[in-house]
C-alpha cells in the first residue's frame, strides 16, 4: 500500500510540476519566419542553373526533425537538386536548392519545410506576402506524412518566376 500511494504522489507530483510551463514561451516551439525567396542572379535563364535560398528573417525555437521539399509547376523537365539532405535536425540556416528551367516561360517554385516540435505546439495558421512578392504560410497541427503522432510546424514559400 505504501508502495501504491508513493508511485501515485509521485505520478501527480509530475503531471502537476509540468502544467506550470503550459503557456510559457520560453518552452514553446516556433517555426522560423523567412523574409524573401532569393535567387542567385537576376534573370533566369532556361538550361542555366539558378540557386533559389528561403532567407530566414527569424529563426525557429524548439524544433527536432526537418523536412524540407521543393517542387515546381509545370514539372516536366525541371531539374531540382535539394543542397542539404532534405531530413534532417533543424539547424537555423537558410535552406536553398539549384533548379534548372527547361524552356522559357512562367514556373511557380514551391519550397515546403515541416518541422517537428520538440516543446509545446500552439495549433494557429497565417499568411503574408513577402517584399519580393513570395507569398509564405505558416501553420502547425498534428499532420505528417512522415509521423501522424507527433505536433509539426509548417513553413510553405511560393513564387512565380519568369524564365527567359
Amino acid at each position: 500500500m505504501k508502495k501504491l500511494l508513493f508511485s501515485l504522489t509521485l505520478i501527480t507530483a509530475v503531471l502537476c510540476g509540468c502544467s506550470e510551463h503550459t503557456n510559457d514561451s520560453k518552452y514553446r516551439s516556433n517555426c522560423p519566419r523567412f523574409g524573401e525567396m532569393s535567387f542567385s542572379t537576376e534573370e533566369v535563364i532556361a538550361g542555366k542553373p539558378v540557386t533559389i535560398t528561403c532567407m530566414e528573417r527569424r529563426e525557429g525555437k524548439l524544433l527536432n526533425t526537418t523536412i524540407y521539399n521543393w517542387f515546381v509547376s509545370p514539372a516536366g523537365g525541371v531539374v531540382v537538386e535539394p543542397s542539404a539532405a532534405e531530413n534532417g535536425v533543424y539547424d537555423g540556416k537558410n535552406p536553398f536548392c539549384t533548379i534548372t528551367f527547361p524552356t522559357p516561360g512562367t514556373y511557380t517554385v514551391t519550397f515546403r519545410a515541416d518541422y517537428a516540435g520538440s516543446g509545446q505546439v500552439n495549433y494557429f495558421q497565417e499568411s503574408e506576402t513577402l517584399q519580393d512578392g513570395t507569398k509564405a504560410t505558416y501553420s502547425a497541427n498534428t499532420v505528417s506524412e512522415t509521423s501522424p503522432q507527433r505536433d509539426y510546424l509548417h513553413a510553405e514559400l511560393t513564387r512565380r518566376v519568369f524564365v527567359k
